[in-house]
């Protein structure tokens, strides 16, 4: 059952806001791996993929506690069909695997 947010003490407010603050930051420090607009003389930038995975987890422990914040002091669980906020392949499902299989041959 939710619970109003006017019951947070300063306390749990400061805690709620510090766990959104974390999580913005993250977002934000992923932000540098995204591609942008493609140009025919512009440098193709490649990244390193460890770097790329770190940035993707902590994105996924801010935004974990955070849920479990709002769950523990507001009632409010996740729901099972929020998307990450780490922009992954969450957008695609198993059958946009095809997209993937890349012919190098002529077409038909």
């Amino acid at each position: 059952m939710p619970i109003p947010e006017r019951s947070l003490t300063d306390d749990q407010r400061r805690e709620l806001e510090a766990a959104h603050r974390k999580l913005r930051e993250a977002v934000a420090g992923y932000e540098r791996f995204l591609g942008g607009d493609l140009a025919s003389n512009a440098p193709i930038v490649v990244h390193n993929a460890e770097l790329v995975a770190d940035a993707q987890r902590a994105i996924e422990e801010a935004e974990r506690e955070l849920w479990k914040l709002r769950e523990q002091y507001l009632g409010w669980p996740r729901p099972s069909w929020a998307p990450s906020a780490a922009f992954e392949a969450d957008w695609f499902s198993d059958e946009d695997k095809a997209y993937d299989e890349v012919s190098t041959g002529p077409t038909r």
